[in-house]
């Protein structure tokens, strides 16, 4: 396997110092080129507990979404990924009996999620670098995703065996989204919190407010953008409920061949999708009044936060009342070019909520909302 601690000249002998945080920063870019960008805006401490959040929750992430291993196995290794975390001693003992529980098929991949969960060892322990007002909500949501991750991975299996796995309701939608994404929020209302004391008891508690909804903007907005590549793992997030009103029988119906008139079914198909694009607009919504909530001096809290957000609102604008979701075989998104637009303007303006405000409030006017 082709070994990143190798190619930076460190091997396998050193880890922790700068070579570990080397590998750390490294291994970010390789496994998440859209989070690094905003990850790596941030400075000191803060970036450093992001970064390793992010990391664990990628390790945990990719045991999740191991095609090989059955629900029940995954349960077990999650849950002993979730034991290292369950004190601040991160013990090597804990540690080791995760590795040595991973599939002996990763050992043999060059991919740069298997190589992250094989060095769990190499970035586990930076976490003990950090004072506890940083570490302790780290530890705290890489457990909690543990466990909902589980959780869905159990009811994932038992719904693939009989062909779809697919959501009932709006609230297991949100179930969903609180586990991967929405606790996300509740980890940085903390990181931030530890981070400045421009950011009181009073102002946190109204940032925790809204801080699963910041996560939830995010998470939706992926929802609707992927669908269509989600439907060719035969698995759909949007809620069954939904798709009952606007004439299917079941989610997966909308990327099978047409039921009926092809007009009446694309615009059936529109209708279902432009519920979710509004759950993820008034999710976008909660998560700029998230934003302007940050001391406007903290340029880089705050751009950490306003880039996804501005990009999910650009990607929402695009895909508009949800019809062009079908009408390519190309995915939805937005251009290289709206990206360094959004990083020019919100690093002139961060500090602006009026500028945030009426900017945010053109791209949903463009959208049609």
């Amino acid at each position: 396997m082709s070994n990143i601690l190798d190619s930076i000249g460190v091997g396998e002998n050193v880890l922790d110092g700068r070579a570990a945080w080397k590998y750390a920063e490294d291994i970010l870019l390789k496994v998440s080129r859209t989070f690094a960008l905003n990850i790596n805006v941030l400075k000191g401490r803060l970036h450093k507990s992001i970064l390793l959040a992010y990391l664990y929750l990628r390790i945990a992430d990719t045991v999740e979404d191991d095609p090989e291993m059955t629900a029940s196995r995954k349960n077990i290794v999650l849950g002993l990924f979730s034991a290292i975390f369950k004190t601040p001693a991160l013990s090597d003992d804990a540690v080791a009996a995760f590795e040595k529980a991973l599939p002996d098929s990763w050992h043999k991949s060059d991919h740069p999620y298997m190589d992250l969960c094989l060095h769990t060892h190499v970035v586990v322990p930076l976490l003990k670098k950090l004072p506890e007002r940083y570490a302790a909500p780290v530890r705290a949501v890489t457990v909690e995703m543990c466990q909902g991750m589980a959780k869905f991975a159990l009811r994932q299996e038992a719904a693939l065996s009989s062909g779809w796995f697919t959501l009932e309701r709006v609230e297991d939608l949100d179930e969903y989204c609180y586990y991967v994404a929405g606790i996300v929020g509740k980890l940085l209302t903390n990181l931030f919190a530890a981070d400045t004391k421009l950011i009181g008891p009073a102002r946190k508690a109204e940032l925790q407010k809204l801080d699963v909804s910041f996560g939830l903007a995010l998470q939706v907005a992926n929802i609707v953008k992927d669908c269509v590549e989600d439907s060719t793992r035969r698995v759909c997030f949007v809620p069954e409920e939904i798709c009952r009103r606007h004439g299917f029988k079941h989610s997966y119906e909308m990327f099978g061949p047409p039921m009926g008139d092809m007009e009446d079914y694309n615009k059936r198909r529109a209708a279902v999708m432009e519920e979710l694009v509004k759950k993820a607009w008034s999710h976008l919504d909660d998560a700029i009044a998230y934003t302007k909530l940050l001391p406007n001096v903290k340029m880089r809290t705050r751009l950490f936060c306003l880039w996804p957000l501005f990009m999910a609102a650009e990607n929402m604008k695009i895909i508009g009342d949800g019809s062009s979701i079908f009408a390519s075989d190309q995915k939805v998104k937005i251009t290289r070019e709206t990206v360094k637009r959004i990083i020019k303007q919100t690093m002139m303006h961060f500090y602006s909520d009026k500028w945030i405000d009426k900017t945010y409030a053109k791209l949903k006017k463009e959208a049609g909302i």
